[in-house]
């Protein structure tokens, strides 16, 4: 359970380094007066967040096949991150209409749900797996290793879990988005 702790540290710093990049760009060009960021912003945003999908592509060998998938699930991170920083100066500090609310909140889980799967999951099955091959070298017997590991066992099973939550939440957030996009453009038009 150790591990765990260890690495909602670098969850909880990603979630407060995202945040305050995305309110410190949107105080800077409010601060400059630069008006019109917010239509190109969420483009931007979205249009990152889309290329991020070309490691689930590239998973499944549907469009790409060439390149390591630690290599497309890296760029998978990168870009989400960068999409979801941008998506925040779109949305700023300012909460209007009831269908951008929503959308920015699933944006939000579906943020939170990838980074539990980066930082929690990913290093709790490495942990395991390390710690099995290390009890498997002093000559523990299988059912020894397996009473030794139960707790880290029950908690990688358990987080397992995150991508059941992660994959229809991103489906919403899809389908919120192009809801967002068609009403911004039915109520305001283009403007910038």
């Amino acid at each position: 359970m150790k591990i765990v702790v260890n690495r909602l540290t670098g969850l909880i710093t990603t979630v407060i380094l995202v945040f305050g990049n995305a309110i410190l760009i949107e105080q800077i060009l409010d601060f400059y007066g630069i008006r019109g960021h917010r239509l190109l912003s969420g483009i931007a945003g979205t249009l990152l967040v889309i290329l991020s999908f070309a490691y689930s592509m590239r998973k499944r060998k549907k469009l790409f096949k060439s390149g390591g998938m630690k290599g497309w699930l890296r760029a998978h991170e990168w870009l989400a991150t960068l999409g979801t920083v941008i998506i925040f100066v779109h949305t700023g500090t300012h909460f209007h209409g009831i269908v951008a609310i929503i959308t920015l909140i699933f944006m939000f889980i579906a943020f939170i749900s990838g980074l539990i799967g980066r930082y929690v999951y990913d290093n709790v099955r490495a942990e395991l797996r390390l710690k099995k091959d290390n009890l498997k070298k002093d000559g523990l017997s299988e059912k020894e290793i397996e009473e030794s590991l139960a707790g880290l066992a029950t908690a990688s099973e358990a987080l397992s879990k995150w991508r059941l939550y992660h994959m229809p939440v991103i489906s919403i957030l899809g389908v919120m988005v192009v809801y967002h996009t068609i009403a911004a453009l039915y109520y305001g038009g283009f403007k910038i």
